[in-house]
């Protein structure tokens, strides 16, 4: 498959032209560079670690998706929960080597996926999660949004308890 990427605001190049992609460590702890070398140059440029996960999730191949299977999103606001749905079309094998869903919306559902994860149900009613989730499956839709609805709480626990810690660190200091 042909496509563009953005090597900066000004220069535009077909992924064709991509000879090497390397990641270095910058002097800040925890930053990353990444430098693109292109077919015919002597150099290699620093991209963005944005411009570089939209270059490692560019399609290099599609392949048709059985009918029937379809990407999941919950939504849990105000007590009320509900499961949206939208037809898997294709699947997508990328330059990262994942596979990612193709919805009518595009590659991950219009980026609405959570960075190339989550669920899909299958034609059988099972839900299963796709991308770098740990392998996860459930038997319904019904199931997977109270796992949804749990990992929400979860988290948000998570939190309380922290601010809880901080406000007692602070209290204390």
């Amino acid at each position: 498959m042909t496509g563009m990427f953005d090597m900066n605001w000004r220069m535009s190049y077909p992924l064709s032209r991509i000879t090497r992609i390397t990641r270095r460590d910058k002097a800040q702890i925890g930053d990353m560079a990444y430098h693109v070398r292109l077919e015919g140059e002597e150099t290699s440029d620093e991209i963005s670690e944005h411009a570089y996960s939209q270059i490692m999730a560019h399609p290099q191949q599609l392949i048709p998706a059985q009918p029937g299977i379809m990407a999941l999103s919950a939504c849990i606001e105000d007590g009320v929960s509900e499961v949206s749905k939208t037809p898997v079309i294709a699947w997508a094998l990328c330059f990262d080597g994942s596979i990612r869903i193709v919805t009518p919306m595009g590659v991950d559902d219009g980026r609405l996926w959570k960075n190339g994860w989550g669920y899909v149900e299958m034609p059988d009613g099972t839900v299963h999660a796709v991308g770098d989730l740990d392998y996860v499956s459930f038997p319904s839709v019904d199931a997977y949004l109270k796992h949804e609805i749990d990992e929400r709480n979860q988290r948000a626990e998570h939190r309380r308890s922290e601010a809880e810690y901080q406000q007692s660190q602070e209290a204390t200091a």
